[in-house]
């Protein structure tokens, strides 16, 4: 019995305000078909490391049109003269798991997303963005696929999410992903072991003065050395677990989100 509820499959279609969503959880795996009115759809997948007591109902999961002109979401993006909500895919998706079920997981969580009301082509200024709930946007982008857009972004929280057409300066999305990984390697350095954390700052460092000389190659491979000191020391000097009591900070996976997404701009212009 254990064995069978282990690897048991949950499939169901529901709706959250006439809204319908058909969830498959298997594992540590989530496959969500999202249809909204209008011909608006999606397909969502979650991807984690090692979740615990994942099931449809402890996700929370919800999904919603928006006004794309309403301020309710201009004034959540980080600069709402260049970066607009895409008209042709007005769906904010919103993961919130409910605090008493007992899920968590850790590491990273990869969220990928597929819609054919976009297609991407060479240069688009299409951008996955996530924020905590009612909070500020930002961009997780990791990849972006050709034909209808495909998108990939990871996280070490949950949050809501959007597509965004952002036509800021590739420059200017850099020096902003590389502050925001910055600022929360300052915020959580109490909680990582003092060696770790000294390690981690100097990489940060190189990282910033490869960016500041336009070494952007070697700039993404030391993005690549950071995401692996992180991982060789997660769950022991690195916090690394996300609960839904929220009780305690995800921090190698934030952290690595973070990194993510800034290699991902990094590598568009390198």
């Amino acid at each position: 019995m254990k064995v069978m509820a282990a690897t048991a499959i949950f499939f169901s279609t529901f709706s959250f305000a006439s809204e319908p969503l058909s969830v498959n959880v298997q594992g540590n795996k989530v496959e969500v078909f999202i249809h909204l009115p209008g011909n608006i759809s999606a397909d969502l997948t979650l991807q984690f490391e090692n979740a615990v007591g994942l099931t449809k109902e402890s996700l929370g999961l919800t999904a919603e049109l928006i006004d794309v002109s309403s301020l309710d979401i201009i004034d959540r993006l980080p600069n709402g003269l260049n970066i607009t909500p895409a008209a042709a895919f007005p769906m904010m998706i919103t993961i919130e798991p409910k605090p008493n079920t007992g899920f968590s997981f850790s590491g990273v969580a990869t969220v990928d997303l597929h819609t054919h009301n976009l297609e991407y082509t060479a240069g688009t200024p299409f951008r996955f963005f996530k924020a905590p709930l009612n909070g500020e946007f930002k961009d997780i982008t990791e990849t972006l696929g050709s034909g209808s857009l495909r998108t990939r972004g990871s996280t070490g929280r949950f949050s809501q999410f959007i597509i965004v057409a952002d036509l800021r300066a590739p420059l200017v999305v850099i020096q902003q992903k590389f502050n925001d990984l910055q600022t929360a390697l300052n915020e959580f350095s109490p909680q990582i072991n003092a060696a770790v954390y000294s390690e981690l700052l100097q990489d940060v460092n190189d990282i910033n003065q490869l960016i500041s000389t336009q070494d952007y190659n070697l700039a993404s491979n030391k993005l690549n050395e950071f995401n692996r000191r992180i991982n060789d020391n997660r769950g022991i000097n690195i916090p690394d677990v996300w609960r839904s009591s929220r009780d305690i900070r995800n921090i190698a996976g934030e952290l690595m989100a973070f990194s993510k997404t800034l290699r991902f701009s990094l590598r568009l212009i390198k």
